[in-house]
């Protein structure tokens, strides 16, 4: 027998066979699982495994291409439901035109969707992206009327293919309108039901601001009703419609969103400005405080009669808001040489004191209120005039007519006046410490008393409807 004697080593004999061939390790069984494959076909090698190597487990489960895996966005999905062979023919059937049937009626729309509906929910999205592929999702969608849509889209949110962000329900005494609940704009939705969610979206914003017009209509009529300065501040301010193209549900990564966003933002379009609400809110304010908003024109007429140094006189006014005002008033008119002094009181109890000039043809007088007057006569019984109030921002102007008879004296005016914005009221518009009709007071947070405040403030608040009743109601015990 031949031998083999190794350097070094004990000889070994070339038939010598061991007792036992050792037990190779298990393979482990092969478990199902999912792959990517470079290519969508087999790869065949140019070379076998070098023997002994170990044999790799088998793969079973679905497989998907790299370019299928792109096309998914990345992601794995379960594999697609099968759509039902018949439910497809009906469909097929109901949504192609052809030169027997040219029309999809609302018999074929309601029938499609009643197929729709019996599909549990893999199917319904399976046959929801089928209808797609072969263009008839589109065709069954824009032959849908409002009801049919509507109805669509709650039977799809039903089914888990759409997604129905919370809304918000309408608040406070006068109905500011709730936040409309939006459907959530996927990028995985199939493109005409995409089309479907924005077309939703831009009419729930449309009737969003329509709600919000209709609820400034409400506030106005409630402002225009309010009896007393406290009862138009418990209205509140009015709100503005907030509606951010973030109730889109628009997805982040969505390259889309942005664009959408814009589009959507001008297809609702912009809602009504509660800048004129305002305007009422502060014409009512001034009504109440028996003040003139800026802008008002009035027409104005007076009667004064002169008998001696005691003067009668009437005053008539109607504004631009349509609002009259009638007084009666009576003093005593004192002369030295071309000055004079007039002192007159009103039905209302309002005191006021003039300060005269006359040059002849010309009269100048200055009146306690603030009031300029500058006169020109034409002639010995006519003239005109014109006023000027810095302090409470009035122009006007007019003409007159006067008889003088055996030491007395009847005139008569008729002219208008401009009210403008005050000084103090155009400080206030920039003061950043200016407590505004809706705004609380911070002395009340702190818990001062209504005695405790200095007079100016107590003053200023009570143009805003606090009372010291007021006050105390609202700080509490």
């Amino acid at each position: 027998m031949s031998r083999i004697e190794a350097p070094g080593g004990t000889p070994l004999s070339l038939d010598t066979v061991p007792d036992a061939v050792p037990t190779p390790p298990p393979t482990p069984a092969p478990r199902e699982r999912n792959e990517v494959s470079a290519y969508g076909g087999s790869v065949s090698s140019g070379r076998e495994p070098s023997r002994g190597s170990a044999t790799p487990p088998a793969v079973t489960g679905p497989s998907v291409s790299a370019g299928e895996l792109a096309a998914l966005g990345g992601k794995l999905r379960a594999p697609r439901a099968e759509v039902p062979s018949d439910v497809a023919s009906e469909i097929q059937s109901r949504l192609t035109r052809s030169l027997g049937d040219w029309t999809v009626s609302d018999t074929d729309v309601k029938t499609v969707q009643a197929l729709l509906g019996q599909l549990p929910p893999a199917a319904y999205r399976a046959t929801l992206e089928w209808m797609e592929r072969g263009g008839l999702l589109k065709t069954f969608l824009s032959e849908q009327d409002p009801g049919a849509r509507e109805a669509f889209l709650k039977q799809a949110g039903s089914q888990g293919v759409l997604q129905r962000l919370p809304g918000e329900p309408a608040s406070g005494p006068l109905g500011y309108p709730g936040k409309p609940g939006f459907l959530r704009d996927e990028s995985s939705l199939p493109e005409s039901l995409r089309h479907a969610v924005r077309e939703h979206a831009v009419s729930a914003g449309r009737a969003f601001h329509a709600a919000h017009a209709a609820y400034l209509g409400r506030y106005v009529k409630a402002v225009e009703g309010a009896g007393s300065l406290t009862e138009l501040r418990k209205l509140g301010a009015p709100r503005d419609a907030r509606l951010p193209d973030s109730v889109l549900g628009l997805e982040r990564r969505d390259p889309e969103r942005e664009s959408l966003a814009k589009q959507w933002r001008q297809a609702v379009g912009t809602p009504v400005s509660t800048a004129w609400v305002y305007q009422a809110v502060n014409a009512k304010q001034r009504e109440l405080l028996g003040e003139r908003t800026g802008g008002t024109l009035a027409l104005k007429g007076k009667a004064e009669l002169t008998q001696g140094n005691l003067k009668l006189g009437g005053d008539a006014q109607v504004d631009s808001r349509g609002k009259v005002d009638l007084k009666a008033s009576s003093g005593v008119e004192l002369k030295g040489g071309p000055m004079g002094l007039k002192v007159m009181r009103d039905t209302k109890g309002k005191l006021q004191s003039e300060v005269k000039l006359d040059l002849g043809l010309v009269k100048v007088s200055q009146a306690s209120d603030g009031e300029l007057k500058v006169s020109l006569g034409v002639g010995k019984h006519a003239g005109s005039y014109t006023t000027l109030n810095l302090e409470e921002a009035r122009f006007g102007g007019g003409v007159f007519a006067q008889v003088e008879e055996a030491g007395n004296k009847a005139e008569v005016r008729l002219g208008f006046d401009l009210q403008g914005l005050t000084a103090k009221r155009a400080k206030e518009s920039v003061d950043r410490d200016h407590v505004g009709l809706f705004d609380e007071p911070p002395e009340l947070g702190r818990g001062l008393s209504w005695e405790a405040l200095p007079e100016s403030k107590r003053e200023r608040y009570a143009r805003n409807g606090w009372n010291r009743e007021e006050w105390t109601r609202v700080q509490g015990p």
